[in-house]
């Protein structure tokens, strides 16, 4: 595509609206171009770099939309918070209108208490009313009070004080409620405001949408345009380049022809007359001396006879003088004639050696053409070469874009079916989670002080009980050990006895160390369950307390290969007893095997069985390297695994003792992947990735009725086999007939053809239905080491490697069985501590398949 765009940067093409519409190409063409080909040629060129040209333009008239598009959704999620906002200003503004019944009954209460004072009703509206009426009631009620009608002193209520704070509490509410309601009113204004701001906001941005949809139709409408063009002109340039030289030798060769005819047809004439002109001058010659002869023999005749002719001799005379004038005539006339001759011969001579040079330049032209129409088909042959590496590169480019940047799985999109994720409405609840085995730390909160009595009289607050609340914390603590062992002396004269008796000092992991068995446990876990690096573990064990450089962690790995070696070797032989196990492989990093190359490359095996996970670093990937795993593989194991080459010398190294059964995974990657990047081959991708899936289903309802447990299965089960059996000998069927129909170097004869080569492989888990049809559950089990592998970069030398592979082995083989890892760790880790740093001789109590149930359930991973 680069090389294309280079050439049409050289033509002149311009937009013009002309007769064919908005980008109709200009009518510009060169003078000198050929009318047919070559003007067609100019024109398509023209025509795609306008159709280019304007596809920039909208591509950047698309960005610009999705730039204000960008804009107007940001500026409505203003809008929306702005109105959330408001909403929220309203509800707090309903929520404090809520208490004023109560402050309307207050003063009602007021009201009343007034009117008994003898102020009258009109005037209680008024704030400013009952600011002024306030004195004259203190200055009635004391006048009153003096007056005293019995004589004795009457008992005043509180009534001034009370009604001076009832009237600042209502002077105040009624400000603050007259400035909630103009409050009210600007937020119901300013909510209008912004709905119908963004009701247009809405309507703009369904525009911008719109336009931005067909900018993004056109654009793709000229790529495809461009597309065409482009392949018109490649054919256009073929085809115009191959006419020009194929008629400027055709019109060579005639010309040539026609020139070589005239020469020979001249040459040929030539040669006529010079053969012709010498035959005639010769019997001239011969009568003249016939005549001379007889004009000699008169002579001697007429000499003898002198006297008797010599008016004779005069005119002999006479013809003798003739006959020499008319010889130097005929003398000059040869000399001429030979000349003339010459010069003929000469211009022969010529023309012969120009014919000469002729035929050798056709015979040089006629070898120049053969040799430019080779070079015309080694061009073709390597277009065609190049195009087919084109669609190489771009499937791969597609396939690695795919493994890159598309989803990681494989399984194909269901149709939605309408229903929302998550609990749907209406459905029960579960609740929260109980967890009852949680330590409880009991929390009492008290009422503060000025809050346990009434605010208005004094009054103190009566106990009513608690409300309890659970919150779940967690607390990590590093603390210090500080063992004090007791010491006796011997107080009698007994010399059998020890002069002094000790407590045994706490057993010890590693000597000299000051760390316990908990500090290695949690580092074991972190590092290899968690696969947190060693400087993470360190900065974390520093930010609780405990400074621990990275260096102590790392160096301490290579002594726990001593401590759980057994263990592993006890798994591997295990996994031994296996019928069935899962192989795969993936890459790994050792610093110390770096060496010319810089890689440090190497290989983390696995073998996975039912119950146990056992992985193996190597620096090479053959078959040597997955021996180790298992040379001592039970006669007739099955091994799941892909189709790579180092498992079937794998299978010849163990004397055939093993069947390889073949992941369909990988094969019906094999054919998504021989689509990729090829829009002609979707459709073709869609039909076998359906007749594989279509296999998955069958065997799945085969699956349901099969008993392991029963020697004969049932009538349904052997049905299902059959109809399996038929559905497995159509599909490869199917490969068959398209591979006889397809050339050798199609693109998708690849996945065919390994189809149908390792269909025995394929088919392993019709005749043993225990086997399954993928090997996802060894790449599963990769899945964690990868991301250990990513954080750490690998192994920094071959022990730390060894330690690697044993401690994974052990950690997944604990998960996979339901163990919880840092229990066991610690477990583990005291015994070897008790053992005297050494690992336990009896692995029995240790490994899930051996221990006790009550051991397993002591064991067993919370939750």
């Amino acid at each position: 595509m680069a090389v294309l765009d280079d050439d049409l940067r050289t033509v002149d093409g311009t937009l013009t609206e002309g007769d064919g519409g908005l980008w109709s190409p200009s009518k510009k063409v060169s003078a000198g171009a050929p009318r047919d080909i070559q003007s067609r040629y100019e024109q398509e060129r023209a025509r795609a770099d306008a159709a280019e040209a304007r596809c920039e333009e909208l591509r950047q008239a698309e960005v610009a939309a999705r730039s204000d598009a960008g804009y107007w959704k940001w500026h409505f999620k203003s809008c929306r918070h702005r109105l959330s906002e408001a909403e929220e200003e309203t509800k707090r503004l309903h929520r404090a209108a809520k208490g004023v019944p109560s402050l309307q009954a207050e003063v009602a209460r007021l009201t009343t208490l007034l009117s008994e004072a003898g102020i009258e009703s009109r005037e209680t509206g008024k704030v400013e009313t009952l600011r002024k009426e306030v004195p004259r009631l203190r200055r009635s009620l004391a006048t009153q009070s003096g007056k005293g009608t019995t004589g004795e002193a009457r008992q005043t209520r509180p009534v001034p004080e009370q009604a001076r704070r009832s009237e600042d509490t209502i002077r105040t509410l009624r400000k603050e409620v007259a400035r909630l309601n103009r409050e009210v009113v600007r937020r119901d204004k300013e909510i209008i405001r912004l709905n119908e701001r963004v009701g247009k906001e809405k309507e703009r941005t369904e525009g911008v949408r719109e336009t931005a949809k067909k900018l993004s139709q056109d654009s793709l409408r000229l790529y495809r345009e461009i597309g065409f063009l482009r392949d018109a002109e490649a054919r256009s340039a073929k085809l115009s380049d191959e006419n020009f030289w194929l008629r400027h030798a055709l019109d060579v060769s005639r010309y040539g022809q026609k020139k070589l005819t005239a020469r020979i047809a001249k040459l040929r004439a030539a040669g006529a007359t010079l053969t012709k002109l010498p035959f005639d001058e010769a019997a001239h010659l011969r009568n003249i001396l016939r005549r001379s002869r007889r004009q000699k023999t008169a002579i001697a005749r007429l000499g003898k006879e002198n006297a008797r002719l010599r008016k004779a001799l005069k005119a002999a005379k006479a013809g003798r003088e003739a006959a020499e004038a008319r010889v130097a005539v005929l003398r000059t006339a040869r000399k001429a004639l030979s000349k003339k001759l010459s010069g003929m011969d000469a211009e022969l001579r010529r023309v012969l050696r120009r014919s000469r040079r002729q035929k050798s330049t056709i015979k040089s032209l006629a070898g120049e053409n053969a040799r430019l129409r080779r070079i015309a088909q080694r061009a073709r042959n390597r277009v065609e070469a190049l195009e087919a590496d084109i669609a190489r590169l771009r499937s791969s480019g597609a396939v690695l874009s795919r493994r890159l940047y598309g989803r990681k799985s494989e399984q194909q999109k269901k149709p939605r079916s309408g229903r929302k994720r998550g609990q749907q409405r209406g459905a029960p609840g579960h609740g929260r989670t109980q967890r009852p085995g949680l330590d409880e730390r009991p929390e009492e909160l008290e009422v503060p002080e000025e809050a346990r009595v009434c605010g208005r009289c004094g009054q103190p607050y009566a106990p009513n009980g608690a409300e309890v609340s659970t919150l779940i914390e967690i607390e990590v603590i590093v603390f210090k050990r500080v063992i004090s062992r007791e010491r006796l002396r011997r107080t009698c004269s007994c010399m059998s006895s020890p002069a002094e008796v000790t407590v045994p000092p706490a057993p010890r992991l590693f000597v000299r160390t000051p760390y316990g068995i908990s500090f290695w446990a949690r580092f074991l876990f972190e590092h290899c369950a968690c696969f947190r690096p060693v400087r993470r573990i360190a900065a974390w064990f520093t930010s609780q307390g405990l400074a621990v450089s990275p260096g102590t962690l790392a160096n301490s790995r290579k002594r726990f290969v001593a401590l759980f070696e057994s263990l592993y070797e006890a798994i591997l032989a295990h996994q031994n007893t296996a019928a069935l196990r899962h192989a795969d492989e993936t890459s790994w990093r050792v610093q110390e095997l770096r060496g010319e190359d810089n890689s440090g490359r190497a290989w983390l095996w696995t073998s996975v069985s039912r119950d146990a996970v056992c992985f193996h670093i190597d620096a090479s990937r053959s078959a040597e390297a997955a021996l180790k795993l298992f040379a001592e593989a039970l006669p007739g194991t099955i091994i799941v695994c892909d189709r790579y080459s180092a498992y079937k010398r794998l299978v010849r190294l163990l004397g055939d003792k093993a069947i390889l059964a073949y992941c369909w995974a990988h094969q019906r990657r094999d054919f998504i992947d021989a689509a990729a990047g090829q829009p002609r081959l979707e459709q073709w991708c869609q039909g076998w990735v359906g007749r594989i899936a279509a296999i998955y289903d069958l065997n799945r309802e085969r699956l349901k009725h099969y008993d392991p447990g029963r020697k004969r299965q049932t009538a349904a089960f052997r049905k299902a086999t059959r109809k399996l059996k038929k559905a497995l000998d159509r599909l490869f069927d199917q490969a068959e007939s398209e591979l006889a129909d397809l050339p050798d170097h199609a693109r998708e004869a690849r996945a065919l053809r390994s189809l149908l080569n390792h269909r025995e492989g394929l088919c392993v888990f019709v005749d043993k239905p225990q086997t399954p049809m993928d090997n996802n559950e060894a790449e599963r089990i990769l899945r964690a080491p990868a991301i250990g592998r990513g954080l750490s970069h690998g192994s920094d030398s071959e022990d730390g490697a060894r330690f690697t592979a044993i401690m994974y082995s052990v950690v997944s083989t604990l998960l996979m069985n339901g163990i919880d890892v840092l229990r066991w760790l610690e477990a583990w880790l005291t015994a070897c501590a008790e053992n005297g740093g050494k690992p336990p001789d009896d692995l029995s109590p240790w490994l899930p398949w051996s221990m006790s149930e009550a051991r397993r359930r002591e064991f067993t991973a919370r939750g």
